[in-house]
């Protein structure tokens, strides 16, 4: 089973601090692991706050977006990462992760926030989520995850705290629903 380009929807059942009720978009998967990025954990760091921190030009007319930077994961959590939608220009860290997708690791994609080269929509995490070749897999037979096709809408135009609940309805369901174990009478 292919996971790039999915999102996981962590079940109630988890009960680890850093993933409980977290949404993970899948930006990678392939024999050597699996990468992806927390959606819906924000920080206290706003994008215009992030773009001021790393000293680029901040002009007057830039208008930057009143959007959080999100805690991506708790692995390499010094780095950026952003999930953008394509644009024309080409990043020098970039990785197509599907048609409509794009994942920037160089800060030349933050250097057009503002401008018209922007990308239309875009999401800034610091730190990533990963798991080794069949982690990830057994966790999902586990009962740990559930897992759907990815939804824009979700990645970046919901508020934060509304992405769990929104996933699963998209799936047809409220987290009341679910039960962390089954059995038999």
């Amino acid at each position: 089973m292919n996971l790039q380009n999915q999102l996981l929807i962590a079940m109630p059942n988890i009960d680890d601090d850093y993933f409980f009720r977290s949404v993970v978009f899948i930006c990678e998967h392939s024999e050597k692991g699996t990468m992806g990025l927390v959606l819906n954990q924000p920080t206290d760091l706003s994008i215009a706050e992030m773009v001021a921190k790393l000293n680029f030009m901040m002009s007057s007319e830039r208008v930057y977006p009143s959007d959080y930077v999100v805690a991506g994961g708790p692995v390499s959590v010094e780095r950026g990462f952003i999930l953008h939608t394509p644009v024309l220009q080409q990043f020098l860290h970039s990785y197509k992760v599907s048609d409509h997708l794009q994942l920037t690791t160089s800060a030349d994609v933050i250097d057009t926030f503002g401008t018209a080269n922007a990308p239309e929509k875009f999401l800034v995490g610091l730190g990533c989520a990963s798991w080794t070749p069949g982690q990830l897999e057994q966790e999902i037979t586990e009962n740990m995850w559930l897992v759907m096709p990815a939804d824009e809408r979700i990645i970046f135009d919901l508020p934060y705290e509304e992405r769990w609940a929104e996933a699963q309805k998209l799936l047809g369901f409220n987290s009341y629903h679910l039960v962390e174990k089954a059995g038999y009478c």
